[in-house]
């Protein structure tokens, strides 16, 4: 086996326990953009055919203790969204409590795709964003185990000390504290945003990273995408995202109180730049720029409301 990554023993037993004996590893490699888990990817050959899979190791010890049973978890989210039609990874095996790795571990194949975050075509990029929201919360979920909830609860949130218009979050706060309006529920990605999507050329090839799917409100995909797209691309660009997906799967896709809640998961704040936008080419932004235009979004959403 020729590598520039050296996985540990027990994995990397278990994967060819997984694979059987006919199969050979032929590299592995890390690949970028994870911040929760170490991401992996491993060439196989086999017969004289060759095939690439992904390999997630569950390191967050924290995120572990929230929740021990994330491998399963997303196990049961890539069995699920596999019917859906969507380029999503087909699910090989999971080590559920890392009894047979070290790490609680997936194993799932390799959608094919790269990140595209500076796209020639950006009205077609969110076209195909908000097209593939039909087919994902049309899946029947209702034996799905996981649900929806808030990491930051409504009524624990307070007004961090960064915004300009503190007067603006205090009305947001009170506002996600009220009754939620009445939405549809169904599977969602739950973390459906750029970085989640691949491409080949200017054609959507992939939607991955499951681990947060659930049971949950239909508009809430919608409004965490909006959230990611404003802070990369600005207002312009969630809107036009909004619009699409109306236009797609109907209004019941989109909601401003949904577009409330995903904000709140920010603070307290301020925001930053994700590490991964500038490794695939989305360079420019700062703290302070993210900071503006998340407060002209909230101004924006206040205003629905």
């Amino acid at each position: 086996m020729t590598n520039s990554t050296q996985l540990p023993p027990p994995v990397t037993a278990w994967v060819r326990s997984v694979l059987g004996s006919a199969s050979i590893i032929d590299s592995i490699r890390q690949l970028q953009g994870s911040t929760s888990a170490e991401l992996y990817l491993l060439d196989i050959s086999e017969g004289g055919k060759s095939t690439q899979l992904v390999l997630r190791l569950l390191t967050n010890r924290q995120w572990l203790l929230e929740e021990p049973g994330l491998a399963e978890h997303e196990a049961g989210a890539l069995r699920l969204a596999s019917q859906s039609g969507l380029p999503v990874p087909q699910l090989i095996a999971f080590d559920a409590h890392g009894s047979r790795c070290g790490l609680p571990a997936v194993l799932m194949t390799r959608v094919q795709g790269d990140v595209n975050l500076l796209p020639t075509d950006f009205d077609g990029w969110l076209y195909q964003m908000a097209a593939a929201l039909q087919p994902l919360h049309a899946l029947n979920a209702a034996n799905f185990k996981w649900n929806y909830y808030s990491y930051n609860k409504p009524e624990k949130s307070k007004v961090p000390g960064w915004p300009t218009r503190p007067e603006l979050w205090q009305k947001a706060i009170q506002i996600v504290n009220q009754p939620a309006p009445p939405a549809r529920t169904c599977f969602i990605h739950r973390d459906y945003h750029p970085m989640n999507t691949l491409w080949q050329g200017q054609t959507l090839s992939g939607i991955v990273d499951w681990i947060n799917a659930c049971r949950g409100p239909e508009p809430y995909d919608l409004a965490w995408n909006r959230l990611n797209l404003m802070q990369m691309y600005g207002l312009q660009a969630a809107d036009r995202l909004r619009d699409l997906a109306i236009e797609i799967c109907g209004p019941s896709v989109w909601h401003p109180y949904w577009d409330l809640m995903a904000l709140i998961e920010l603070l307290p704040g301020p925001p930053e730049v994700y590490t991964p936008w500038p490794q695939f080419g989305l360079d420019g932004l700062t703290s302070s720029l993210l900071s503006t235009r998340t407060e002209d979004y909230l101004t924006s959403l206040v205003g629905l409301l």
